[in-house]
């Protein structure tokens, strides 16, 4: 073990012992689970924030896995809800349970023990992993059910988003989507990339962390702003920035 991986993980202990806070109170949601540790910016996964901001800036960054997953991903207005909780810090995401090829944004793996095994063997960017289903530790946790204590099942990507995502970073002519917020500087989504969830054979239940900035849908003239209590689930991608 190198000296540098060494005084993360003892961060990452220390931080999951005493970093706890009233984030805790309603579930596990990260390893650690302190938002704290995750707002840190020592702890960033990519130079846009947090791991929860699930941000993507290249094809590379979503690795490949197999396996039963949560697609949450079209979630947000109904029939496929996201509801605040009543500290605005969450959402519970009602979401699909689909199984097979699926895809998780190695930027915004939250646990952090996880995510520095998997950039260990894929590259801070992915592209060690491209190609190769099930190459990124990742994926194993995740199917041995060790990712997040409690959670039947994870929020990833279908190879559909995957694709979609994919034709939005790099095509000059993307498929429609709306960058949002159109007019405010500011709005809440959740970022649902390796969230915990509950689950039946066909609907699952996953709690999501919110972030407030910019962020996109994957349709065209979306309303940004939902209401009602309610938030998108989406991601922010580095395109943007150009937008």
């Amino acid at each position: 073990m190198t000296p540098v991986r060494a005084i993360a993980l003892i961060l990452t202990l220390v931080c999951g012992v005493f970093g706890a806070t009233t984030e805790a109170l309603s579930g596990q949601h990260f390893v650690p689970n302190s938002q704290a540790f995750w707002d840190n910016s020592e702890h960033w996964t990519t130079e846009y924030g947090p791991a929860y901001r699930d941000t993507i800036q290249k094809i590379e960054n979503m690795v490949p896995c197999t396996g039963p997953y949560a697609l949450c991903f079209h979630s947000g207005p109904e029939p496929l809800p996201c509801v605040l909780s009543k500290d605005g810090r969450f959402a519970s995401c009602k979401c699909t349970v689909e199984n097979g090829l699926n895809y998780v944004l190695i930027s915004a793996i939250v646990n952090y023990e996880v995510y520095l095994d998997t950039i260990a063997t894929c590259g801070i960017d992915g592209s060690g992993c491209a190609g190769v289903p099930d190459r990124a530790p990742v994926c194993k946790v995740i199917r041995e059910g060790r990712l997040i204590a409690g959670a039947k099942l994870i929020s990833t990507y279908s190879p559909e988003v995957q694709s979609t995502i994919s034709d939005i970073l790099t095509n000059t002519n993307p498929p429609p989507f709306t960058n949002c917020p159109t007019e405010e500087p500011k709005l809440p989504y959740v970022g649902c990339m390796t969230a915990p969830c509950s689950a039946s054979k066909t609907s699952a239940e996953c709690s999501c962390p919110v972030f407030w900035g910019r962020f996109l849908i994957t349709q065209a003239d979306a309303a940004c702003h939902l209401g009602n209590g309610l938030v998108w689930s989406s991601s922010f991608n580095a395109r943007l920035l150009d937008q």
